[in-house]
Order: structure tokens, then C-alpha cells, then sequence
């Protein structure tokens, strides 16, 4: 038995692939700058494996792409943390980014942008990422992200440049005022998650020209600062992944477009397409 996960800061979502079943499962987020090894070990202990069928040790291959795993210390931590629980298995700990490629481009060329809680962006050559751009974290990056969104609503909601109806509507959702928020941004773990929960009001509001322009102005600043920084970037198609993409989908072509920007994909959760990828290489070598 095969176990696939694609894992963000907020979810990990799970496939477990027995010749031809695939059984899905969801746990939090494993992001191994957030989560110790134990803490990562707990999870799984109490979240994932009770779940499964079988035991443990009948995973034969985990294959695991990660928010936080883009340097090999990390990705080592999250093996352990695996290995830990399954003792069997065969473990690969990747990137989020190269799983987002996979899930896109399978073993084609192209553009791969992660638009979540965080964001994140990569050039594809059909088996790694050469370049990527992006990936700072909320401090430094993150642009067009939930968290960045989500940050761009407060900001416009103290700063009283959001119109008074959605002024109001604010207010009446979250009932926070400065201080309730400043004490949650400045005082408490896990800002930019409190942060990124602000982007479903503009979900709620997006028919709202307020609304559709400060998401303009997000994802502008994303394509600017990233997309456009890869080469040949107007004659390259460019994918997206991850729930701000899937959910704000008309926007972001219409950003893309106008920089003369071809789109391809936009997938929710990249882990269905990975299984296909996997499974179809595991099946090509069986046949080999």
C-alpha cells in the first residue's frame, strides 16, 4: 500500500492507494517550521493511522509533499516523524512546489504558481523545478495568498478605506474590534492563519467592486512579482493550485490575461492528480 499526502500550513490531504482503491483522509497541516517532529507524530498517531485499514507496517511507500519542506533539514524532520509511525516504508519528503508541478504538469514543462494560505511559484522542466520564486513566508512574501488577502481586508477595515456596508458587515461577522485584533496579530502564534480566515469575507462579498478590486490588486502584485520574473514567462503556460486560486479562478485569469498570459490548470487539492502520477509510474515499471 501506497500513502500520498500534499500538505499546507492549514490541511494535509491524504490518499491511500491499494491496487485499484484509493481511500482519502484528511489531517491539519504538518508544516515542520510550525510542528516539531513529535508534534508531527502525534498527529499522525491520532488523526491518521487509527483510520487507516490494516496496520502500519502494510505501507510499503509514503510519498510526501510539504509546505516548510523546501530545505533538507526540514524535509528530514518530517521523514523522521514518518518513519517514526511506519517503520516499512519507503520515504520521499518533497517540496509542496514539486508536488504542485507533478500534480499540474505530470512530465510536461510550464509555470506552477500555489495560491493557499501561503503562496509560492516554480519553473517546471518536466522532472524538477529549476527555479523558484517565492515561498518567503507571510513576513516577506506570500503575496496573493489568503494571508494576504485576509491582511489586506483588516487593513482596509481599520484603515476605513472598506465601504460602510461592508464596514458593517465586518463588524457583524467577527465582532473584533482594533484591539481584539492587534492582540491576536501581535500577541498569539499562528498570525498569519488568524489572518488568512478573513479572506472567506471577501469570498462572501466578491460580487463587491471593493472587494473584486483589492483581489485584483493581490493577485496583480503576485503575477508582477513572481510570474513575470521567469523567462519567457508569456509564452509559458501557467498553473495554478491551492484553494485562493481554485475559488477566485475568474479573477486571476483576468490578471493573467492582461499581461498577455496563458493559463492552464487551476486544481483544488493537487493529491488526486499526484496518485495519478505515481501510480502510473508504478505501473509503467510493473509492466517494465
Amino acid at each position: 500500500m501506497i500513502l500520498i499526502a500534499d500538505s499546507g500550513s492549514s490541511k494535509t490531504g491524504w490518499r491511500l492507494v491499494d491496487k485499484n482503491s484509493v481511500l482519502p483522509f484528511h489531517t491539519e497541516g504538518l508544516n515542520p517550521y510550525y510542528k516539531t517532529i513529535e508534534q508531527i507524530k502525534a498527529v499522525l498517531q491520532k488523526d491518521l493511522i487509527p483510520h487507516l485499514p490494516g496496520k502500519p507496517g502494510d505501507i510499503t511507500s509514503i510519498y510526501f509533499y510539504g509546505a516548510g519542506c523546501s530545505v533538507p533539514i526540514k524535509c528530514e524532520e518530517v521523514k523522521k516523524a514518518l518513519g517514526g509511525c511506519f517503520p516499512s516504508a519507503a520515504i520521499e519528503v518533497h517540496h509542496d512546489i514539486l508536488g504542485a508541478a507533478r500534480a499540474c504538469c505530470g512530465h510536461e514543462k510550464g509555470i506552477v504558481c500555489i495560491l493557499g494560505t501561503g503562496s509560492n511559484s516554480c519553473y517546471y522542466d518536466g522532472n524538477d523545478t529549476t527555479e523558484i520564486i517565492g515561498g518567503l513566508g507571510f513576513i516577506l512574501g506570500d503575496e496573493g495568498s489568503g494571508g494576504h488577502i485576509g491582511k489586506s481586508i483588516v487593513s482596509a477595515y481599520l484603515n476605513r478605506e472598506m465601504p460602510e456596508d461592508l464596514r458593517t458587515d465586518f463588524f457583524n461577522t467577527y465582532h473584533m474590534d482594533r484591539a481584539a485584533i492587534d492582540k491576536k496579530v501581535y500577541l498569539e502564534p499562528n498570525f498569519n492563519k488568524f489572518l488568512g480566515t478573513f479572506s472567506m469575507f471577501a469570498a462572501k462579498h466578491i460580487k463587491h467592486p471593493f472587494i473584486q478590486s483589492l483581489l485584483r490588486e493581490c493577485f496583480e502584485l503576485f503575477i508582477r512579482k513572481h510570474v513575470c520574473r521567469y523567462a519567457n514567462y508569456n509564452i509559458t503556460t501557467i498553473h495554478f493550485v491551492g484553494s485562493v486560486a481554485y475559488h477566485y479562478k475568474d479573477i486571476l485569469i483576468e490578471v493573467c490575461h492582461k499581461r498577455n498570459t496563458t493559463t492552464g490548470k487551476f486544481i483544488l487539492e493537487p493529491v488526486e492528480e499526484l496518485v495519478a502520477f505515481h501510480h502510473g509510474d508504478t505501473e509503467s515499471m510493473e509492466k517494465h
